[in-house]
């Protein structure tokens, strides 16, 4: 294509900023096409073609097509680069003839529109040419070309053809076009440099839109980086993108915090609960920033708020800013990390209607069996005789309850049969709504959402409703209105204090299998008898009687955003977003009175409950700033300044009423600056003040650069074909924390009835501030179709607020607040993206990741800190588990034939309980030999993303998994014959691996129903957390046949989702992610299937 490349390849790109370099290839396009077009009258497709090429690339034939004939033969360089050298010697064939065959074992095709060429992916090369109808049953096709911008901007020169004929047109230089074509027939629009759509012809139209997406290289690709976007290619900071498509796209997830998880390096994602509405993950960005907390900051749309309650399929984009250069824009805000999420807006076109929906059923990822009536009965008879007590249950008894032949009197009750539903449902049903032109486009979409819990009264139904409108008052001046309302319901049953809904599951752990669930009526009697132990309630009374706990939350919000483009390179943007929130909860419960079944008693009585509380919180942020671009041949400059401010009033009514109000007031600055594309600078100043701390100390200053270097870029590099970019990056900056320090801290409080001072405020307290050094390598191979990213970075955080326990004149000994304390966290992380095809029909991509990271406390006033489990000290990670080390279990051979003991242990210790080391070496066993003996976090996490597609089948799954750490057994799991509230039924395992004379390698110390020696907190009970789990596996059937065309569906896409299916884990009686106890609301697994439509 020589004259094409006259016209445009090989003009100076460098001096031409870019978007004017894309509008003068658009005009040289068309200056090409014009000049084509004049020889229309003595064009003939049949006319003969001699060619003879000689091991020589594809552009050498088509100069030879095009030097003896009108055709003009269109390409992009990149698309035909990597394809081999061809030999070809043909004399009078046609073109179509000729292109066949030297396209032939290529993965290239071609498209035909009059005198007009297009070499294309042989994907979208259209069927061989079909019979047109008649011209009087044609129908007409008008309307308009946009590309997706905001605002869009109409497409001159693009190729409108009807698919399978050589029928045609081009829109003109405003977008416009007309066409006819028969009905049921499918037009095809495509320009080169963007990706091709197709339309389905069902009746004629005059006011068609379309919007056509621009085909753009990794570094050409847009990415949004805070509060505005930018290229890939311009970033020199430590920037992260979610691929959306594969983490949520289609995939039967409740809540945008679990697509994270194996989605991004450097983040450490767990779910701790598969709680109907409480199974949101937990995200740390490169590990603990702050003893007070670590939560990275979430932005929707550039405000605040929990991404949980957006439903998935309306996420356009997610961004993580790991560093402190990418995330200093934010400021205060961002000291743990920020997480930018982008919903989707309406684009021109026509209207596009999609429906999204799954079924399916959940069941508990580890529930451990429990023992038996009969063999619970032996177990506790020993527990009783070892603690030196009478056995409680005969031999007649157990004989009884093994031959079954009176259930009431000897019952055998499997309290997990009775109360865990393991098939709970879960479904989702989304319709979204998308469409208009240029002047204003909108995105609308209403979601409902239910699952069902495993336990009796516990559900979540959640209902969501987004509006999207994107408005072009003037050609230079846009703005956006959002609008969101969000329902969510959860109905728990009411027993739930201090443990999140999830009592009922500890009773089904704590009751013996030897208590009835429910006598049988007797004597004409409709009275409900439950069976009774001690003190602990039955779980069916409580599901059946204990009244319910329903939670109602409610937002809504709307989130204006102008933006007006002065001059080119020039805009002025602004934000207003209000939100108002509102949080009802209530506990209800009706009289009922419980009686003995045997003599009629009664036992106890339930009053009737009804409590409410209802939270209320108001939010509003204003933010204006001013962006410019401006390109100088080499030189490309971004800056950007703002302002912004927020606040939040929170108030709440139960036996009283409290006001809480948090404001922040920010400017900031920003800096980006590019020569060449070669080497990068990027530097950022954001100015923040809290009314968390007093006068003087409100305001926070933080800085960063960032540097950049692409290697590939480099002359010395053109020679290496195979690296298609290499970039090496290195940041330092300071960023603030006050996001998890509480309200008021710098003032003294006092009691308003005894006038006295209940806590003392430190005026003096001021920023927590980190500051963060790191280095990264982008490495992108074959065309990018290999993209490896490497970064190390140190972490530190100073003046951590903590509260010393030091000595003050008030007359009482109080904490008082102080910035006192220092944290580290260093780590790396890698990940690897591949993309690329096997054959013709198959399509692989594999995106394996891995994150180490090690935190270290470096400095505490008045430190360790200790509670009875946890230390922190200097030196140690954070959460370091506190306690005894070990040496197994105390043997027959460390007494003496008397009994006494011949190392140090607690008074009482016998054989079979637990041996504590006297590391302090005063020959006894006391305070002084704990120690910090543990780390509950894992250093190392990774994950792994696989895809196969064939033809219209894709298979995917996702692994996910984390190195060691220590998990603690503990409660009714770890000592089940403990007769304090500690204890309950045996686990199955359990009763195979505890302590006797016959079992002396025994996993678990002897049956005590007082085994107060072997509750002390101890690495005894250290289990390895590492696990490797099956997140997802996912085989999906996609469809765009021409039959459900005819009918008006655009595509079909069903699917089944096993949600994880599997976990390989040293853990035999917890989840190795959640890591509870017998009260914890474990991770569910979910076998699901959906579909997908598009209208």
């Amino acid at each position: 294509m020589q004259k094409f490349y006259v016209c445009w390849r090989y003009l100076p790109v460098g001096i031409v900023p870019a978007k004017l370099w894309h509008v003068m290839r658009l005009i040289m396009i068309l200056l090409c096409v014009g000049l084509v077009s004049a020889y229309g009258k003595t064009y003939s497709q049949n006319a003969p073609l001699n060619v003879r090429v000689n091991n020589a690339p594809l552009p050498e034939l088509f100069r030879q097509i095009q030097a003896q004939s009108n055709w003009r033969i269109f390409y992009k360089d990149e698309l035909v680069r990597g394809e081999k050298n061809i030999t070809l010697h043909l004399r009078g064939k046609r073109l179509v003839e000729v292109l066949d065959k030297a396209l032939d074992g290529t993965s290239l095709g071609y498209t035909i529109v009059g005198t007009q060429v297009a070499i294309v992916p042989k994907e979208e090369q259209p069927v061989r040419p079909l019979k047109l109808a008649r011209e009087d049953s044609l129908l007409t096709v008008k309307g308009r070309v946009y590309d997706t911008h905001e605002p869009p901007v109409a497409l001159p020169g693009v190729t409108i053809a009807v698919k399978g004929t050589s029928r045609g047109t081009t829109s003109d230089a405003d977008g416009y076009f007309t066409i006819q074509a028969p009905k049921n027939a499918t037009l095809v629009f495509s320009l080169v440099g963007y990706i091709a759509t197709e339309y389905n012809v069902l009746r004629s139209n005059t006011g068609l839109s379309i919007a056509l997406n621009e085909k753009v290289s990794a570094l050409d690709e847009v990415v949004v980086v805070g509060i505005t976007e930018q290229q890939r290619k311009h970033i020199a900071s430590s920037v992260a993108s979610l691929n959306v498509k594969s983490a949520m796209s289609g995939k039967p997830i409740t809540t945008i915090s679990q697509s994270l998880q194996g989605g991004v390096t450097g983040l450490q994602v767990s779910q701790s609960s598969g709680l109907p509405g409480g199974d949101a993950a937990t995200i740390k960005i490169r590990g603990i920033t702050s003893l007070n907390g670590s939560n990275p900051l979430v932005l929707v749309d550039g405000i605040p708020m929990d991404m949980n309650f957006i439903d998935p399929l309306t996420v356009e984009s997610v961004t993580v800013l790991k560093d402190a250069a990418a995330a200093s824009i934010y400021g205060a805000r961002a000291a743990s990390g920020v997480i930018l999420v982008t919903t989707k807006r309406g684009t021109p076109g026509r209207v596009a209607v999609t429906y999204d929906g799954y079924y399916g059923v959940q069941s508990p990822t580890n529930m451990p069996s429990l023992v038996d009536a009969p063999q619970y009965m032996r177990m506790y008879n020993e527990a009783l005789a070892n603690s030196g007590k009478t056995p409680l249950y005969s031999e007649d008894d157990i004989q009884q309850t093994i031959a079954g032949t009176d259930p009431v009197k000897y019952p055998n009750t499997d309290w997990q049969k009775v109360i865990v539903n393991k098939q709970a449902p879960i479904t989702s049903h989304s319709v979204g709504v998308s469409g208009g032109n240029s002047l204003a486009r909108f995105a609308l979409n209403a979601n409902y959402q239910y699952q069902d819990g495993m336990t009796p009264l516990t559900s979540s139904r959640k209902y969501n409703i987004r509006a999207n409108t994107s408005v072009s008052l003037a050609k230079n001046f846009q703005i956006n209105m959002d609008l969101l309302a969000i329902k969510r319901n959860i109905l728990l049953p009411n027993r739930t204090l201090g443990h999140d809904g999830t009592r009922l599951l500890e009773d089904v752990f704590r009751v013996p299998p030897t208590i009835l669930p429910k006598y049988p009526w007797k004597d004409g009697s409709t009275t409900d008898i439950y069976g009774r132990y001690v003190d602990i309630v039955n779980p069916l009374a409580y599901a059946e009687k204990g009244g319910r706990f329903v939670n109602e939350y409610g937002q809504s919000s709307i989130n204006l955003q102008p933006k007006w483009e002065v001059i080119p390179g020039l805009n002025l943007r602004g934000q207003f977003s209000y939100r108002l929130n509102s949080d009802l909860m209530g506990s209800l419960r009706d009289n009922y009175n419980f009686f003995d079944y045997y003599t009629g008693q009664l036992l106890q009585t339930w009053t009737q409950q009804r409590s409410y509380t209802q939270a209320r919180t108001t939010y509003y942020y204003i933010a204006a700033n001013a962006d410019y671009t401006l390109d100088l041949k080499d030189h490309h400059f971004f800056l950007m300044a703002g302002y912004s401010q927020e606040e939040k009033n929170t108030s709440s009514s139960t036996a009283g009423t409290y006001l809480y109000i948090n404001s922040l007031l920010s400017s900031y600055a920003k800096l980006n600056y590019s020569y060449q594309d070669r080497y990068l600078l990027e530097l950022t100043g954001r100015m923040d003040a809290s009314s968390k701390f007093a006068k003087g100390h409100k305001y926070g200053f933080f800085p960063s650069v960032a540097l950049g270097w692409n290697i590939s870029k480099e002359k010395f590099m053109s020679s290496v074909k195979a690296v298609s970019n290499m970039k090496l990056r290195a940041s330092y900056g300071q960023l603030g924390n006050e996001s998890d320090v509480d309200l008021y801290q710098y003032q003294t409080t006092i009691n308003s009835g005894t006038g006295l001072e209940t806590t003392y405020g430190n005026p003096d307290l001021s920023w927590e501030t980190v500051n963060m050094a790191d280095v990264g390598l982008d490495i992108g191979l074959f065309n990018n179709k290999l993209e490896i990213v490497v970064d190390y970075y140190n972490k530190l955080t100073r003046d951590i607020i903590l509260r010393p326990p030091l000595s003050y004149t008030g007359g009482f000994e109080d904490k008082v607040p102080v910035n006192a304390g220092k944290l580290r966290n260093t780590g790396w992380e890698a990940s690897v993206n591949y993309n690329g095809n096997i054959g013709k029909n198959i399509s692989v991509s594999f995106r394996p990741g891995v994150t180490y990271n090690k935190n270290e406390i470096v400095s505490l006033l008045s430190g360790p800190y200790v509670s009875a489990t946890t230390i922190q000290q200097e030196g140690g990670p954070y959460g370091g588990i506190f306690g005894y080390k070990t040496a197994g279990l105390l043997q027959e051979s460390d007494f003496d034939k008397d009994g006494k003991p011949l190392i140090p242990v607690l008074p009482g210790a016998k054989p079979g309980d637990i041996k504590y080391l006297d590391i302090s070496g005063n020959k006894i066993i006391d305070g002084s030999d704990q120690t910090l003996i543990g780390n509950p976090i894992a250093r190392l996490n990774y994950f792994a993303n696989f895809r196969v597609a064939y033809k219209n089948f894709d298979l995917e799954f996702l692994l996910q998994g984390t190195g060691k750490s220590d998990v603690v057994l503990a409660g009714m799991l770890a000592l089940p014959m403990d007769n304090s509230k500690d204890g309950g039924v045996p686990t199955r395992f359990y009763a195979d691996n505890y302590w006797t004379p016959q079992r002396t390698n025994a996993m678990f110390p002897r049956l005590n129903t007082l085994p107060t020696n072997n509750k002390l907190s101890s690495d005894f009970w250290f289990q390895n957390g590492a696990y490797l789990r099956v997140k997802y596996i996912q085989l999906g059937y996609n469809t765009q046949a021409d039959w459900l065309k005819r009918v008006g569906i655009r595509g079909l896409r069903v699917y089944m989702n096993a949600q994880n299916p599997l976990t390989f884990s040293k853990l035999k009686l917890t989840d190795p992610e959640s890591q509870g106890d017998q009260w914890t609301y474990g991770i569910m697994k979910a076998f699901i299937a959906g579909i997908n439509v598009q209208l």
